[in-house]
């Protein structure tokens, strides 16, 4: 099956320098993405993921 779940996050790392100098930026802060991908196996189906009406009552 070619069926898969894909998970993102956001996120913000600072990376400062042990030494400054003044060749170097002072935006040591960076903005990254991870991303994960989970195939979905053991006999899931396309009509198994239709169900969000059940998922905003809960």
């Amino acid at each position: 099956s070619l069926l898969a779940s894909y998970a993102y996050d956001n996120f913000d790392v600072d990376l400062k320098s042990q030494v400054p100098t003044a060749e170097k930026s002072n935006d040591s802060l960076k903005h990254l993405t991870s991303g994960l991908l989970f195939p979905l196996v053991h006999g899931i189906t396309v009509d198994d993921l239709k169900c969000p009406e059940e998922l905003w009552k809960k």
